[in-house]
């Protein structure tokens, strides 16, 4: 298939830094230009990354816990409201989730309602054609996994049955007690997230796994020039920039008490911290 090139839109685009001060436009004006500048079938593969927003927004419509719904889905929360009721539109993962949450009928019973959505979402995404998609969904889902068992180890606490997804690495690290988690010849980031996660450092320890995401959308773009992938990656650095732009030490540390309640209670890190569990 013949791959669009996006000359303008890339070339226009300000250089950024993970250490970056501010922001020339941010992801929402930057999806607005994307709306118009993409074709309709990259904009589609582009909503790919909007989707963790509905997945919040799905959660907690259907658990009725009135908590603020998030505006930068690729569905409305009206939408998804109405889906609900009768899922038509939505995505296959979305479809079977609901049905599975309405019937009471656990898909996955051993996991967090959270990690049993996002298990049915990386299914989904992993299928994807596009490669640069597949293959960062692949890194996110096992950066994911491997901070979550490296924070659970830490604190001592169990975590077999939170692990998401059956790919080789979950598979892996669910049955290996092994200090690189079995993984030093099947994934070539783990020797750098375990050096990351020695740091007592929160925010340090963060800014360094931002790092690695940022390199490996780089990375992955070795040979993409002026395409889709070029903006996929742009957005994702937006994303990170913006979310350093809103945090300090403080909210570091009030974020790492709450994700640590949840680790507790549920065994389940949300994707908004990772590893959180020194102290400045």
């Amino acid at each position: 298939m013949i791959r669009q090139n996006y000359y303008y839109l890339v070339a226009g685009l300000p250089d950024l830094s993970i250490e970056q001060g501010k922001l020339q436009y941010g992801t929402a004006e930057f999806r607005e230009e994307l709306k118009t500048g993409l074709s309709s079938s990259d904009y589609r593969l582009m909503e790919l990354l909007f989707l963790t927003s509905d997945n919040h927004n799905l959660l907690s419509l259907l658990r009725k816990d009135n908590k603020p719904l998030l505006p930068d889905g690729v569905f409305s929360p009206e939408l998804l409201a109405g889906e609900i009721r009768e899922p038509l539109t939505l995505k296959s993962y979305m479809k079977l989730f609901i049905e599975s949450f309405r019937a009471e009928s656990r898909l996955y019973p051993n996991l967090s309602e959270e990690n049993e959505l996002s298990t049915l979402w990386y299914e989904e995404l992993l299928t994807v054609k596009n490669d640069f998609l597949r293959e960062w969904f692949t890194f996110e889902l096992n950066l994911r996994n491997v901070l979550l068992v490296l924070a659970a180890r830490k604190n001592g606490l169990p975590y077999e049955n939170q692990i998401v997804g059956s790919n080789v690495v979950a598979e892996i690290i669910r049955r290996s007690n092994a200090r690189d988690l079995g993984l030093s010849a099947e994934w070539p980031w783990i020797e750098k997230v375990l050096a990351i996660a020695e740091s007592e450092d929160i925010l340090v320890r963060e800014k360094a796994i931002d790092l690695l995401r940022w390199n490996t959308l780089d990375e992955l773009n070795t040979f993409n020039y002026f395409t889709v992938e070029v903006l996929m990656a742009y957005y994702l650095k937006l994303g990170m920039i913006e979310r350093w732009l809103r945090l300090d030490f403080a909210t570091g540390e009030k974020l790492f008490r709450r994700l640590l309640g949840d680790l507790q209670n549920s065994y389940e890190f949300p994707n908004e911290f990772s590893v959180k569990d020194g102290k400045k």
